[in-house]
């Protein structure tokens, strides 16, 4: 293609984004997108995620809101489509490639149809790539680019400033301006994620070029935001030059902002002044930037490239004896995976977030939570062989010893899948059945323990489904099924 067709190609997908957001504009859609949102339960769950001397400060409000906004999406809202299903057979269909979209099929933007056929009984079924976002808060289906457009539509209904963003390499996510910060944050709907923008540089390990941002004041090249290496980001933008490209976004720009007034040109101004100091600063990896993608099949990933370039170490963590716990002589630990939380029973019922800070080892674990069965449970990572996942209570560090534990191992295989729970001291170790509860454990003398579980095998490609720890109703919010209590004291 010669340097004019890529800038004739390139010119013609900013200008057709940069009318699409438009669309957001319209206040009788706003109504739509707004009435499909559960806006007071919400409210309510980011209130109670914000700090106690901070639920009356709107801006911190918004942003918990914010968060709140991308999980009911992803777990309550939005479907993701891998493949047409057979309803006869109950079984995936096989792509027999592209359709001819039909009138209704284009009043709605989709230009593209996949059609599918079932290999079994021949039926067969269409999946039109919608492109308008009023369609989509119907249909509720689709990969990125549907997702971002009405996740970005719902979030303008909700009165926050968007963006919608588009990166060159093939995927599409939004951005929400924070009041709070002062800053844009990335927002990714698939994902589920917020203020990760490394995310796809570090843990999908996309080789980005170019991603530019579309609102109803401007168009943004973004780029920098999304990697750290300029200079090697630098070598892959050879589409267009960039004094071409800045002037595009630029006269965009100016376009859509020639009917705005001094006051929101000005605040436009101090925004994007804001934004180029920001991206001259060096990017620092944060927590789960690291992780692969999580949204679409498996194998799709696999194809794309984007499982991931490396697992994040996991950091060990031990449990030690309070001093309540010291007094008592007794530690007690629970966990619940509809919540995400440990609570630790002997200690006044403190509460730790998150599976991963308060294991021991783990490898190639994830918590996975089913939008359509409502369940939530800790399983292998997606594409992997074997698992495994270890609590440690330690006592080296007293003079006193343990004398019993009572462990629940609560465990679900599908198929052929294999867990193998084992709990170990420091003389000896003891294989325990899968779902035990309340087993007691003689491990009296040692001065550690180690409740230990393995996943392995499955068939097909969710094998890695095969093998569930802690599976549980997400509207289970009372009840902690995976649970280490030991006694402690002195043999004396």
């Amino acid at each position: 293609m010669s340097h004019s067709d890529l800038q004739i190609e390139f010119l013609h997908r900013l200008t057709i984004n940069s009318r699409h957001v438009l669309k957001y504009e319209n206040t009788q859609l706003q109504s739509k997108a707004k009435a499909c949102v559960p806006l007071s339960d919400l409210l309510a769950r980011a209130q109670q995620n914000c700090p106690s001397n901070s639920k009356s400060d709107s801006k911190i409000l918004r942003d918990a809101l914010l968060i709140e906004l991308l999980t009911w999406f992803k777990e309550s809202f939005f479907t993701w489509f891998d493949t047409a299903h057979c309803s006869t057979c109950n079984k995936s269909m096989q792509s027999v490639g592209s359709g001819v979209p039909s009138a209704d099929d284009l009043r709605y933007g989709a230009h593209r149809v996949e059609n599918f056929k079932c290999n079994l009984c021949s039926a067969t079924d269409r999946f039109p790539r919608y492109n308008d976002p009023e369609k989509l808060l119907q249909t509720r289906r689709g990969r990125c680019g549907e997702w971002a457009n009405c996740f970005t539509l719902i979030c303008r209904a909700l009165k926050y400033d968007v963006r919608y963003v588009l990166d060159w390499t093939d995927h599409v996510w939004t951005e929400v301006y924070s009041e709070r910060l002062n800053r844009w944050l990335h927002c990714d709907s698939c994902e589920a994620a917020c203020d990760k923008p490394l995310l796809y540089d570090v843990g999908w390990g996309k080789k980005l070029n170019y991603v530019i941002a579309f609102s109803k004041d401007e168009v943004q090249d973004v780029t920098w935001r999304y990697t750290r290496n300029h200079a090697e980001v630098i070598k892959r933008r050879n589409l267009v030059s960039e004094e071409w490209l800045l002037q595009q976004t630029n006269r965009l720009s100016r376009q859509l902002q020639s009917s705005v007034s001094d006051s929101q040109r000005e605040l436009m101004t101090l925004r994007l002044v804001g934004e180029l100091a920001e991206f001259l600063l060096p990017r620092k990896v944060k927590e789960g930037e690291e992780q692969g993608r999580t949204s679409g099949a498996v194998s799709w990933r696999q194809t794309r490239g984007e499982m991931g370039m490396f697992q994040q170490e996991h950091k060990p963590v031990i449990w030690t004896p309070s001093e309540a716990e010291m007094t008592n002589g007794e530690f007690c630990l629970e966990y619940s995976a509809s919540l995400d939380k440990y609570v630790r029973r002997s200690d006044g019922d403190s509460v730790t977030d998150k599976w991963s800070n308060g294991a021991y080892q783990a490898k190639s674990i994830f918590r996975k939570t089913e939008s359509d069965w409502k369940m939530a449970y800790l399983a292998r990572a997606e594409g992997s062989s074997e698992a495994c996942l270890s609590w440690k209570f330690d006592l080296s560090s007293t003079n006193l010893v343990i004398l019993q534990a009572t462990v629940s191992c609560p465990g679900t295989t599908y198929e052929d899948g294999e867990i193998c729970w084992k709990i170990c001291g420091s003389d000896h170790c003891q294989l325990l059945e899968n779902g035990c509860v309340d087993y007691e454990v003689d491990l009296s003398g040692s001065k550690w323990c180690v409740l230990s579980v393995e996943m392995s095998r499955g068939r097909g490609a969710n094998a890695w489904q095969h093998t569930q720890i802690a599976r549980q109703s997400t509207k289970e919010l009372d009840h902690f099924p995976l649970s280490l209590r030991i006694f402690f004291g002195s043999l004396d």
